[in-house]
């Protein structure tokens, strides 16, 4: 019953009804406050069947501040945190008055008697009018639909992203209007990007070990107390709604990180904001003591079992896609949010279901971390959803330091093969070589271990496995992260690039900057070095090749079979004298060459969509680790004939190819090979001088 029931302030008739749920409360008020916040009122509600409180009040207008106050036991034993001094965030709200800038103050701790009003923000009636919107943002739900194997991602911090960008006005630097500007649309357009992420935009706080002392802040917005309202830092609703209409415009999407698996009321005695005030066993995860449970790391774990739950996810979902022309939604720790009420993993579960449906009723795009922070790893068996891939990023990342024992592993990243592990015909996964959490890709070939003193946890915090090491030298740094973007890009499976990888930033090796609202993390956009605008250039010719090129933009998955019209494998893996790998080359833990021919008459392509063709030129990527030297790598013939031409070679040198068909490859390198086909009837084929961009001087990058 509960799914179908209206929750939040909403208009009910000539009033406006305010509802929350609440099983196990004895009497819950409602509060309005005045517009400067100095003056309470409070009104009793009335409970019905479903566990619902609710009232209707006329001459309630679109602003009105308000919270709740629960009163019940107050029993952690019992799973129970009532505490009538406390107000309460409404959790289907869909504005609050402010973030939470006093995370650190006594009135928050749920066991004492001191009202948190002052501290607490409000929850805001607020209506969002679709006929209006249609005229103010005209793009808003005219969703672009980019298909997901020409999805390219690119993941954003919304303050990090223009805070230091003196190209934009300085009233727009780090909101939502910065990506609504036309110098961020064309610089994401001219990077090839697709689908926007943005990290997560809802009202968070921060935990008591960011001392604010220290300049630290829940930066990164993993702490959500709301689901619905966007952080006032960022702007307001009406701003993002500009902002989405501008970027459908442009034709890029618009994605959200969301967290569905923990909240921002850390436990046990802090911070009492919302759910653990108005109903902590309905909420969250107990245990059969009644005691919260961590499976998340960070405590304070959402029970996605519970019905009330569902509801939230559901419902807030479908706000930010019906309401805000949202695309697409990736869930933080997407594994733990899949875990039956015993925590273990159901990929058929309630939670999984709802975004399923989701994602088939309103069209958008599902992404997520196949994992929980207990421990479990469901990579491929998250039915319905792209998959983040780790195991990608750390195979990409030890391949060009030199380790041992990887050119197995990457040809299956390369090829989208380690699917077939699970059954799969095409690759569900997201490609990439850094993320938000961890070393950024320039950080990646200058440190050998992560430097967080900043974040004033000793160092302890942030992996310890990056697979990082510094590198001899600059040139070869810039050629390593090349070579990395290069491999995930031009992968099978989707790519997601994170934000000022393209122009080599740095966060000085801290791998966690979740807390670092400053310099450490921003994108510094004044007085890039050359390397850094080659870097650039380089990840704009690789988004241009991936998609131009079926070949590459493609999630299904090689076979290996023959091509009937050419007698030659979908893809070959070849070693150094131009023979196909044999067992003992895969085996042999000193291999750091990995080379490969891919068929642009493989039958598995999927149609380009631009031209229709099924076919396309055949490619060779010869990839070298750390070979301590050069090697001589005998080309074998192009599979239609065509003559082997070099697209580019992350050393930056234009290379011959010899006239016995040797191409000298050095370490650290990744290079691409064409070969073009001879037209079908009917068929277009793809001239590389439509790839290669002229390589011009970034007059503001």
């Amino acid at each position: 019953m509960v799914q179908r029931l209206a929750l939040g302030a909403y208009q009910d008739g000539e009033a406006v009804r305010f509802s929350v749920f609440s099983a196990h409360a004895d009497k819950i008020e409602l509060c309005l406050f005045s517009d400067d916040e100095t003056e309470e009122k409070r009104f009793e509600l009335k409970k019905d069947k479903n566990g619902v409180w609710s009232a209707a009040f006329k001459g309630i207008k679109q602003g009105q501040k308000y919270g709740y106050r629960a009163y019940g036991k107050f029993d952690p034993k019992q799973g129970l945190y009532f505490n009538e001094h406390k107000l309460l965030i409404d959790p289907f709200g869909k504005e609050l008055s402010s973030s939470v800038d006093d995370w650190e103050n006594e009135a928050l701790n749920l066991a004492n008697n001191i009202d948190s009003a002052h501290v607490v923000p409000k929850s805001v009636v607020r209506f969002d009018d679709r006929q209006k919107d249609a005229r103010l943002y005209p793009y808003l739900h005219k969703k672009p639909n980019i298909d997901w194997k020409d999805t390219i991602i690119y993941e954003a911090n919304v303050k990090g992203f223009s805070a230091l960008d003196e190209e934009l006005p300085k009233e727009v630097r780090g909101k939502f209007l910065a990506f609504a500007h036309e110098k961020t649309i064309a610089y994401l357009k001219a990077l090839g990007i697709t689908h926007l992420e943005l990290m997560p935009v809802t009202t968070t706080c921060g935990g008591l070990q960011l001392k604010k002392e220290k300049g630290l802040s829940d930066y990164w917005g993993y702490n959500p107390i709301n689901h619905f309202a966007l952080d006032k830092r960022f702007g307001t609703t009406d701003d993002f709604k500009l902002m989405v209409s501008r970027l459908h415009e442009a034709g890029i999407e618009v994605g959200l990180d969301v967290v569905y698996n923990h909240t921002g009321e850390f436990g046990p005695i802090h911070n009492l904001i919302s759910y653990k005030g108005l109903d902590a066993p309905s909420y969250y995860r107990l245990n059969e003591n009644k005691e919260l449970i961590n499976t998340t790391g960070c405590g304070n774990s959402i029970n996605t079992n519970s019905a009330i739950v569902q509801k939230l996810v559901h419902d807030s979902l479908s706000y930010f896609a019906d309401d805000l022309g949202v695309d697409g939604f990736r869930f933080d720790l997407a594994g733990d949010c899949a875990l039956d009420e015993h925590t273990r993993f159901d990929g058929n579960g309630a939670f999984m279901q709802i975004i399923r449906d989701l994602a088939r009723e309103k069209q958008v795009k599902i992404s997520g971390e196949p994992w929980s922070a207990t421990g479990g790893y469901f990579r491929g068996q998250m039915d319905g959803m792209m998959e983040w891939n780790d195991k990608h990023k750390e195979a990409v990342r030890r391949f060009y330091r030199g380790d041992e024992n990887v050119v197995g592993e990457m040809a299956g990243h390369i090829s989208g093969g380690e699917g077939l592990f699970y059954g799969q015909k095409a690759s569900k996964y997201i490609r990439f070589v850094s993320v938000h959490d961890g070393f950024t890709a320039f950080d990646v070939v200058h440190y050998n271990e992560k430097n967080n003193w900043a974040n004033n946890e000793n160092n302890n915090d942030g992996s310890n496995n990056n697979a990082s090491s510094l590198s001899e030298n600059e040139n070869i740094a810039y050629r390593r992260i090349k070579s990395m973007m290069s491999a995930s890009i031009l992968s099978r499976g989707v790519p997601l690039i994170c934000a000022g990888d393209e122009l080599g930033r740095t966060q000085r090796g801290n791998n966690n900057a979740y807390c670092q609202d400053n310099e450490i993390s921003w994108i510094n956009w004044k007085n890039l070095s050359k390397e850094n605008k080659d870097l650039y250039m380089h990840i704009r010719r690789l988004t241009v090749l991936r998609k131009t090129h079926p070949v590459f933009a493609n999630l299904d998955t090689f076979s290996g079979q023959i091509v009937p019209s050419n007698g030659r494998k979908d893809i070959e893996w070849v070693r150094p004298d131009g023979l196909e790998m044999q067992a003992s080359d895969w085996q042999n833990p000193q291999n750091h060459i990995l080379a490969c021919v891919m068929n642009g008459r493989c039958t598995e392509i999927s149609e380009n969509p631009k031209t229709k063709a099924k076919s396309d030129d055949d490619f060779m990527i010869l990839m070298c680790g750390n070979t301590y030297g050069f090697v001589d790598f005998k080309l074998p013939k192009a599979p239609n004939g065509g003559k082997w031409e070099l697209v580019f070679d992350t050393t930056g040198e234009h290379k011959k190819i010899c006239d016995n068909g040797l191409y000298t490859l050095e370490p650290y390198s990744y290079v691409l090979l064409t070969a073009k086909n001879k037209t079908y009837e009917n068929e277009r084929t793809f001239d590389m001088t439509n790839v290669l961009i002229q390589e011009k001087t970034l007059k503001k990058y």
